[in-house]
This record gives structure tokens, C-alpha cells and sequence, in this order.
């Protein structure tokens, strides 16, 4: 059950744009699921206003084929602790693959309309008001799981690494939690991206969105990411997070 709007009363979204979007889609969106809004066109006050509004949630409505835009979410997502949601436009998948390498915790586009951005929102809104009653903890109540040398900690919504922490995103920490839950068994793009995100892609689309988290979460968690083995890909079926220390067959896997 969707929670009430008022739920997040106390909650900041702060918008910012390089290119005209459908404001009428996106300002309502957020109002109906009880944000505080302020808009405004992105320019040297941004990262200013940013750290003083200590917003939960950023919006940005940009242009992911301009790389200055691509730089906008990178900085955005190091400078703030707030899930980072990206509104590009037209159905380009590798635009929205390119937000999110960049560091977009979640991309949508003008064209998927005001219901699906308001339930997108929502979505993210709910993920950041309590993360420990998401899908991220497992049905068994076991609270950490291991596999090799990862710890994941479900209360504290943290993976650690050879006694180190990875700084992992929320969205970054679901998917490694659900092939966690999984080890051993192959998941496919489109269940990754059902058991973390309440909107509905594509097959393609599922592939190419995974097929960027996977690459960023292995950057943090593999000691050489061009050459995985905790995190592995078997062509035509999706990822696998692998329980066993010997590496499979180069012909049972390939990198994403």
C-alpha cells in the first residue's frame, strides 16, 4: 500500500534544470507526494543552495548527450547525500545509461508522463524515508549475510569488504542485497530492477540500466573490475553474485 503524501511533509526536493522539461508533470509529483519544492535554473548558486537546503531528494533535468550535464550529476551525487533522480528527454536508453553511470540513483524521461514520474517519485520517496523496511532485508529476518570476504548488514543498510566499508549508494546496496539473497543462483535485469524499483522497464531497458549499476557496484567491490569474480554475467540470463572462492569458466560468463 502506497503511503499518504503527508508522510513526507518534512521532506526537501530541490530542482534544477538546463533545458526546458515539463514542469507541470514533475512540480505536481512532488507535491502529491508531500515534498517541499524549490525550482530553479542551474548556475553557479546551485551547489550553494544545494548544501544549505540539505534536500532528500535531487532532481535534475538535464540533457544526458551534453556532457556538461553528465558533470552535473556526477558533482551532484558527491556533494549531496540525497537520492539523485535524473528527467531526460525522449525514449533514449543510453541517455538514461548515461545518467546513471554518472551517478543518478534513478532516471526518468519527459515522455513516460506524469502518473509514472509521480510513481517513480513516490517510489524514492519511500526508499529514503525508512531504508530498512525495503525489499533490502531479507524474508528470513537473518540481518547479515555473508559471501566470501562481503558483509552486507541489513540494519545498518552498509556492505563491508575486507573489514573496510563500501561506500555504496541506496539503490547500489539493494541490487548487491538481492544477489546477496540470491548467491548461486542467476537473476535476470528485469527481476533485478523489479525487486528494487517500483516502475516497470523494458527487457532492453532492464539491461542496459543493470548493466550500468553492476559496473559501478563492481568498481567498489572487485579488486580488478575488468576481471570479476564476485559479481558475474552469463550471457543471455543476467548476474550472479558467486558464493565460490575459483573462478567459473571464461564460457560460463562475460563481463557486463
Amino acid at each position: 500500500m502506497a503511503q499518504r503524501s503527508e508522510d513526507y511533509r518534512n521532506s526537501v526536493a530541490f530542482v534544477t534544470h538546463t533545458r526546458d522539461y515539463r514542469s507541470g508533470d514533475l512540480l505536481p509529483a512532488l507535491a502529491r507526494c508531500g515534498f517541499t519544492t524549490t525550482e530553479r535554473p542551474h548556475d553557479r548558486e546551485t551547489g550553494r543552495l544545494l548544501k544549505q537546503f540539505e534536500p532528500d531528494l535531487v532532481v535534475l533535468a538535464i540533457d544526458p548527450r551534453n556532457s556538461a550535464d553528465v558533470d552535473l550529476v556526477g558533482a551532484m551525487a558527491r556533494e549531496s547525500d540525497a537520492m539523485v533522480m535524473v528527467l531526460a528527454p525522449g525514449p533514449h536508453a543510453l541517455g538514461m545509461a548515461t545518467a546513471l553511470n554518472a551517478g543518478a540513483d534513478v532516471c526518468v524521461r519527459d515522455t513516460d508522463g506524469a502518473e509514472l514520474i509521480a510513481a517513480q517519485v513516490g517510489a524514492l520517496a519511500r526508499r529514503r524515508h525508512d531504508p530498512r523496511n525495503d525489499d533490502a532485508k531479507p524474508d528470513d529476518e537473518d540481518t547479515v549475510i555473508t559471501v566470501r570476504d562481503l558483509t552486507l548488514d541489513f540494519d545498518r543498510c552498509q556492505v563491508v569488504r575486507d573489514e573496510e566499508r563500501v561506500p555504496l549508494t541506496p539503490t547500489e546496496f539493494k541490487i548487491l542485497a538481492h544477489l546477496a539473497r540470491n548467491a548461486g543462483k542467476v537473476v535476470s535485469p528485469v527481476e533485478i530492477l523489479r525487486a528494487v524499483q517500483e516502475y516497470t522497464y523494458s527487457e532492453r531497458e532492464a539491461q542496459e540500466i543493470v548493466k550500468v549499476y553492476i559496473r559501478r557496484i563492481r568498481r567498489k567491490i572487485e579488486q580488478d573490475p575488468a576481471a570479476p569474480n564476485y559479481i558475474v554475467n552469463v550471457r543471455g540470463f543476467g548476474y550472479m553474485l558467486e558464493r565460490r572462492a575459483a573462478p567459473r569458466a571464461a564460457e560460463e560468463q562475460q563481463a557486463a
